[in-house]
C-alpha cells in the first residue's frame, strides 16, 4: 500500500480508471484529495473495485507451523482435518505426521489458489503445539531468525520438515485463502524467517478501507500453507492507534540479536496523509502482540512508504519515502532498531518513488520501487548499488508490463536452496474502491549479474529443496 488518492487494479478483473496522488500536503503528484477514512477520491474518475474470484490456498496437509488446526494423535502428533475440496482443486497432500508417522489429510484447495505438493515422510512429533492469539505462539522459542534478506540464504539442512524437498505451485490471479479458508489479509507485507518457518506481516484490508484494522501475522513452512497467528497490532495496542481516520501501512519486522526483541516499523499516518510519519513497535516474540514505541519523523523527515533490511553482520536500515513523497532515504537505525542514528543516503530526489523493496544477491543491492499513481499499478523500475549507501544506477524497467502485471511491489523473498537461490518478488493486486478483494502477485526474478528481469506466469513451481523454479 502506499500514500496515493486512488489505486486501481486491472488483473483480468474489472478495468479502474485510477490516477493521482493521495495526501493533500503533495506537491509532486497531480490528482484528486483523499477523505477522510483513507477511501481516495478524486482523479480522473473511478470504477468500481475488483471482481472477487474463486479460489485459495490449500492446505498442505492441515497443519500448521508451530501447532496444529487438527486433533491431537495419541502419539502426540498433530492430525490436521483440512477443509473441503473446492472445485476444481485437488486435495493437498501430507503435511505433518505424528509420533507414530501418520499422514494429515489434505486441506481445502479452491479454484486457483495455491497448491502444495509432496511433504516429509518421516513425519514430526507433534510436542509442542500452537499458542497463537493474545500472546503469540512459542515455536519460535530459542531458534535465531532469519531476516530473509541474507545474500546467500542458507537451507536448513538436516531439517524434519517437509518444505524441503517440496515443489510447491503459486497460483495469481485468484484468492488466497489460511487454513481456516478465510482470506489472506497481509498487503503491503514483510516476511520474517524464524528457523524453518515463515512469517508474513501485513495490512487486514478486510474491512474494506484504508483506515487501520490491523497488522495481522501468518506462519508457514513453504510458503504456500499459511496459519493465521495473530492481529499482532491493533487499534487497541495504543491510544494513537485508535484515531478513527488512523492510518498504518508497509509494517516490515526484523529481529534484534542483542535485545532479543522483534522490532517492527510502520508508516504511520492520518487520512488526509498530513502525518507522514514512522511509528515504531516491539515484541518478545514473533507473533505475539506488540508494544507501540514510539511514533516520530526520522531525523526530522517526513516518511510513508517503507521498508527495513539487515546485513549479515546485524546492521540495519530503514528505508522510507520522504520528502512528502519526493525522495527515498535511506536511515542507518541504531543499535536497537528503535531509531534512525544517521541518514546514509537520499536517492531518487523529485521522482516520487514508493512502495521500496531491498535485497542482495552476489555482492550487488537491487531495490525495487514503483511510481506514485495513487491506487493505479505502473510500471516497477529498479536500481543497483555495490554498497547500500551507493551510488545506486539509475532506474530501469523491471519486466515488459507497463502496469507490471497490475501490481505494486512489497517485498523480494529469497528461497535458498542446495543448487540456487531464487528470488520472489511479492506484490499486491489493488483493487479499489474494493480493497477486500485486493490479491497478491508474487513471481520468480531472474537475476543476471546487475540486471533483473521478471515475465508474468498465472501459475508456477518452486522445489523448495533445491531452490529452482519448475
Amino acid at each position: 500500500m502506499k500514500s496515493q488518492v486512488f489505486r486501481a487494479s486491472l488483473f483480468g478483473l474489472l478495468a479502474l480508471a485510477a490516477c493521482g496522488d493521495k495526501g493533500t500536503a503533495s506537491t509532486t503528484q497531480t490528482g484528486g484529495t483523499t477523505s477522510s477514512g483513507g477511501q481516495r477520491t478524486g482523479g480522473s474518475g473511478g470504477g468500481s473495485g475488483g471482481t472477487a474470484a474463486s479460489g485459495g490456498l490449500p492446505s498442505a496437509g492441515g497443519v500448521s507451523a508451530g501447532g496444529t488446526t487438527g486433533t491431537v494423535g495419541s502419539n502426540g502428533g498433530a492430525i490436521g482435518k483440512g477443509g473441503s475440496v473446492g472445485a476444481g482443486g485437488a486435495t493437498g497432500v501430507a503435511g505433518d505426521s505424528g509420533a507414530a508417522g501418520s499422514t494429515a489429510a489434505g486441506g481445502a484447495l479452491g479454484n486457483g489458489g495455491v497448491t502444495g505438493v509432496g511433504g516429509s515422510t518421516g513425519g514430526r512429533s507433534g510436542a509442542g503445539g500452537a499458542g497463537a492469539g493474545a500472546s503469540g505462539s512459542s515455536d519460535a522459542a530459542g531458534q535465531v531468525p532469519d531476516s530473509g534478506q541474507a545474500e546467500t540464504p542458507v537451507r536448513d539442512v538436516g531439517s524434519t520438515g517437509d518444505a524441503l524437498d517440496k515443489t510447491v505451485t503459486f497460483h495469481n490471479g485468484a484468492f488466497w485463502n489460511d487454513t481456516t479458508g478465510k482470506h489472506i489479509e497481509a498487503h503491503g507485507g514483510g516476511f520474517l524467517k524464524v528457523a524453518d518457518t515463515w512469517y508474513w506481516f501485513g495490512e487486514d484490508k478486510s474491512g474494506n478501507s484504508g483506515i487501520f484494522k490491523g497488522v495481522n501475522c501468518y506462519a508457514s513452512k513453504d510458503l504456500v500453507t499459511w496459519e493465521f497467528r495473530n492481529a499482532v497490532a491493533t487499534p487497541k495496542t495504543a491510544t494513537q492507534l485508535s484515531a478513527s481516520d488512523r492510518i498504518i501501512e508497509r509494517p516490515k519486522v526484523l529481529y534484534n540479536d542483542s535485545t532479543k526483541q522483534y522490532v517492527m516499523w510502520a508508516h504511520y499516518d492520518g487520512g488526509n496523509y498530513t502525518d507522514s510519519q514512522a511509528a515504531v513497535f516491539t515484541s518478545p516474540t514473533v507473533d505475539g502482540n506488540y508494544t507501540l514505541v514510539k511514533v516520530f519523523k526520522p531525523l526530522g523527515n517526513t516518511s510513508r512508504d517503507c521498508t527495513l533490511y539487515k546485513e549479515d553482520d546485524g546492521t540495519a536500515y530503514f528505508i522510507s519515502v520522504s520528502r512528502t513523497q519526493s525522495d527515498m532515504s535511506v536511515y542507518h537505525l541504531s543499535d536497537d532498531y528503535l531509531d534512525a542514528k544517521e541518514l546514509t543516503a537520499t536517492l531518487w530526489v523529485n521522482q516520487s518513488r514508493e512502495a521500496p523493496a531491498i535485497f542482495k544477491s552476489s555482492g550487488t543491492y537491487f531495490m525495487i520501487t514503483s511510481g506514485s499513481t495513487g491506487w493505479a499499478p505502473n510500471h516497477a523500475q529498479y536500481a543497483t548499488a555495490s554498497a547500500i549507501k551507493g551510488p545506486w544506477s539509475n532506474l530501469t524497467d523491471l519486466g515488459t508490463s507497463s502496469t507490471t502485471w497490475d501490481s505494486q511491489p512489497t517485498y523480494v523473498i529469497p528461497i535458498g536452496g542446495s543448487q540456487t537461490t531464487t528470488y520472489i518478488y511479492a506484490g499486491d493486486h489493488w483493487t479499489y474502491p474494493q480493497l477486500m478483494n485486493s490479491q497478491y502477485i508474487w513471481l520468480p526474478l531472474v537475476v543476471n549479474g546487475t540486471k533483473i528481469s521478471m515475465d508474468y506466469a498465472a501459475q508456477w513451481s518452486l522445489n523448495l529443496g533445491t531452490g529452482r523454479v519448475n
